[in-house]
């Protein structure tokens, strides 16, 4: 097999390319073994390539790796390792990284099949965005939405932190806090807001249908538009002096407590 040895060949350029948010409207980019793994697992039908380190030929598991992309009719390439390391977003690449085409969802068939909704309210850091996908795929079956002002949700560290989640969580993505609000209230979902502070926690919400969880911006919290427009805001009680938490752990709380009252 001829292995890339140039940073300018085609597919190392386009690999390279989507890095940067605006090169991401179709394709985006998949890193190390178990993710990539999953990838083939979940979505193998969008995958466009697999490029992997030359080096990877000395380890046990090329071999199975190679046997499962010629049984799946995947294309993969080796490259020269000063070529993938180059290419891959992670300082201490794995040696394998996938392209593969983002998945698109009917929001209309999200709304109807899912009785429950976490809202990602312009929630900026990759870490916690991906942990709150993560999270929702734990304690599902759920959707997530995210507004304009969400970080990409095919950043490479929102994909790194999600853990696969991504390939199987459902999400709708780009419209305006009003907007959702609007489909939201249509389709009979009761919004309940995270805040800092409030008369209200988990034990106040009664069991409801169709629930929507919103998780505010790291330093702003829910924005005020949703707030007005929220069924209930609440509060996560906590015995420490702490005053809140970080975005991707109160989602957790949230989510499992939420999940409890749809049961």
């Amino acid at each position: 097999m001829d292995v890339i040895r140039s940073k300018d060949n085609s597919k190392i350029k386009y690999v390279r390319s989507l890095n940067n948010k605006k090169n991401r409207e179709t394709d985006f980019v998949i890193e190390g073994y178990k993710l990539v793994q999953e990838a083939i697992a979940e979505m193998n039908e969008s995958i466009k390539y697999i490029l992997i380190n030359e080096t990877e030929k000395n380890k046990n598991e090329f071999n199975k790796l190679i046997d499962l992309l010629k049984f799946r009719e995947i294309d993969y390439y080796l490259c020269e390792s000063k070529i993938f390391n180059n290419v891959a977003d992670t300082i201490n690449a794995q040696g394998i990284l996938a392209v593969a085409s983002k998945k698109t969802y009917d929001k209309d068939s999200v709304l109807t099949h899912y009785n429950f909704i976490i809202m990602c309210d312009r929630i900026q850091d990759p870490g916690n965005l991906g942990t709150i996908i993560r999270t929702a795929d734990a304690f599902g079956p759920s959707a997530v939405i995210l507004n304009k002002g969400c970080v990409d949700v095919y950043n490479p560290k929102v994909v790194r932190a999600a853990s696969g989640a991504l390939f199987r969580v459902p999400f709708i993505a780009g419209d305006t806090s009003s907007d959702i609000i609007d489909y939201l209230k249509n389709a009979g979902y009761k919004i309940i807001s995270t805040v800092v502070d409030s008369n209200y926690s988990f034990n106040d919400i009664e069991k409801l249908d169709r629930i929507c969880i919103v998780i505010g911006n790291e330093g702003q919290g829910v924005s005020q538009e949703i707030l007005d427009n929220s069924y209930m805001n609440i509060t996560i009680e906590m015995t420490g002096r702490l005053e809140s938490l970080n975005a991707s752990i109160a989602a957790g709380i949230s989510i499992y407590e939420i999940r409890k009252k749809l049961l």
